[in-house]
């Protein structure tokens, strides 16, 4: 009637009955793909692109920073932790001030002659609680809160994240959830008792929709100077992930971290962070444990607020982070400034070689890693020999693959004026080595035929920890190469000294070098048998 009315009014023929019936087919048709593909697909966004676009839906796997609507700063992301009995589990839920609650789980009676296979909430030493797993969900799963569950034994692994799993398919978790386990073995801590892969396979298969929290086991000491996450435990973490890369695509992983045990571990744990897609740490405190104010602000200074939540429980340390996060740079060690000043700059240098080979160079702002020596790194800018410009850095060694060193092979070749260097197994130029064994070594690398050959030769006794500091300088006629073994590159304290390298070889170039054009540095290892961490690397133009 309304068409008959307008077709009236403006002089349209009226709509054939043959029309209206098209139509309609047209509309049911519509409506019918609509129909199966929202029940095929699970909902109107294509299932490749949900991982990508958060916001579509609402699940375990949610984020806090999405969640809890935080500006970005995780650390107002404020926690309840080790709720493991019946009233604090209430208390928390009903608490303003808390966003995440988090609970311990432990087999009833835990590795005793009574032990059951009854989830409780529980931390050891303790072995029993007022309150079940399945209890404590139904208490603090509300849903305006998100939780987190510390599991701290691997016969509890399955059993608590079938509840898990059964709890989420009755009563659907709009919220995030976190499953955290220690799962290697950290800074004074005992052998853990969860094994990553076993953990890893069910979660997969129980409950892989929520946060994936990592950490180390701990312990304490009276004197924690020389205390830290070490370059081998972070990377012993990054091993693990990377093994599992394909199945943690688009998953949000925390590595946690003790408070106490910060002081000379930010580059390690910025360096892990940098290394592994979507991930972020978090830096717990225990009680009782002595901290210095300044650490709290320099992992809030070296991370961005959207990477690094914290959970203190500690009145001062809460309020100092609160009112200096985003001034922190006023409130950290003048040794964390001065390292500013020699940090690696990934921007300034390409890689070169095999490309493929995407875990043969893993860099972090706190210091790259080269793995094999198919593949290099050049500096992006070109410069003149002079005495005035020199290139400076530390090495250190590490036997992941426990190889034996060949002498005056294994170890860190520094390319000085090379003019050839698109095949990394024939770089031209001056070859400065720095070996594992503490050999050092300058020569020609692939020279013409019409330069002379030079090579001059040193010894040094290597330390402990197989890190050198170095220093190469071309005056043109002359290369300066100081080296110097370090007994520590970990503490903070360790930070570039002021005083001067002492040059251990002083080589007079052979005529015929170009020694009046511009060239890159380049840094390559010379064989498998060990793996190279370079940080404090940059080139410096003398004052």
């Amino acid at each position: 009637m309304a068409y008959q009315r307008d077709s009236a009014i403006f002089g349209l023929p009226p709509m054939p009955r043959s029309y209206k019936k098209h139509i309609v087919f047209q509309v049911v048709g519509v409506a019918f793909v609509i129909f199966i593909w929202y029940n095929l697909n699970g909902g109107f966004l294509p299932k490749f692109l949900v991982p990508r676009m958060p916001y579509f839906h609402i699940g375990p796997e949610i984020g806090c920073l999405i969640f809890f609507n935080v500006n970005n700063d995780a650390s107002k992301i404020q926690w309840a932790r080790n709720v493991n009995d019946k009233k604090s589990a209430t208390d928390s839920v009903s608490n303003p001030a808390f966003n995440m609650i988090g609970g311990d789980i432990v087999l009833r009676g835990h590795g005793t002659k009574s032990q059951s296979l009854e989830p409780v909430m529980a931390r050891p030493p303790q072995i029993n609680s007022d309150i079940t797993f399945k209890e404590w969900l139904e208490i603090v799963a509300t849903g305006n809160k998100g939780i987190k569950i510390h599991l701290h034994s691997m016969e509890s692994v399955e059993i608590s994240l079938q509840i898990l799993k059964e709890f989420h398919e009755q009563k659907p978790m709009k919220f995030p959830v976190w499953v955290h386990a220690d799962v290697l073995q950290g800074p004074h801590g005992d052998k853990p008792v969860i094994d990553f892969e076993r953990f890893f396979k069910t979660l997969m298969r129980l409950f892989p929709m929520c946060t994936l929290s990592l950490g180390w086991t701990t312990g304490t000491h009276t004197d924690l100077s020389q205390s830290s996450y070490t370059w081998d435990m972070v990377w012993d973490m990054l091993d693990l992930v990377q093994k599992h890369e394909e199945e943690l695509t688009d998953r949000l992983i925390v590595f946690q971290a003790r408070l106490s045990l910060i002081h000379n571990s930010v580059p390690q744990l910025k360096w892990l962070k940098d290394n592994v897609q979507r991930s972020s740490v978090m830096i717990w405190h225990e009680d009782g444990d002595i901290v210095d104010n300044e650490d709290v602000m320099y992992t809030a200074y070296r991370f961005p607020p959207d990477f690094i939540y914290y959970d203190l429980n500690h009145d001062r340390l809460q309020t100092l982070l609160s009112q200096y996060r985003h001034m922190s740079r006023e409130k950290v060690h003048e040794l964390v400034l001065r390292r500013d000043e020699v940090m690696f700059k990934p921007q300034a240098w390409l890689k070169m070689g095999f490309h493929r080979q995407k875990n043969s160079i893993l860099a972090s702002t706190e210091a790259i890693i080269l793995v094999n020596p198919i593949v290099h790194i050049i500096s992006k800018s070109k410069y003149l020999p002079t005495p005035e410009i020199y290139i400076q850095g530390r090495v250190t060694f590490f036997n992941r693959k426990n190889r034996k060193a060949e002498a005056h092979k294994t170890g860190l070749n520094i390319y000085v004026r090379p003019t050839e260097y698109a095949m990394f197994d024939n770089i031209v130029g001056i070859r400065c080595f720095i070996g594992a064994g503490g050999e050092l070594e300058v020569s020609g690398s692939n020279l013409p035929s019409k330069i002379p050959s030079f090579r001059k030769t040193a010894k040094m006794t290597p330390s402990y920890s197989n890190c050198y500091r170095f220093r190469i300088t071309d005056e043109r006629t002359h290369l300066s190469f100081a080296v110097k073994a370090l007994h520590h590159c970990t503490v903070l304290e360790n930070v570039e000294p002021d005083e001067e390298l002492v040059a251990l070889l002083r080589v007079e170039l052979p005529k015929g070098l170009e020694g009046d054009k511009q060239h890159p540095f380049i840094l390559k290892m010379e064989d498998n048998n060990r793996e190279g961490l370079i940080d404090e690397l940059s080139i410096k133009h003398k004052a």
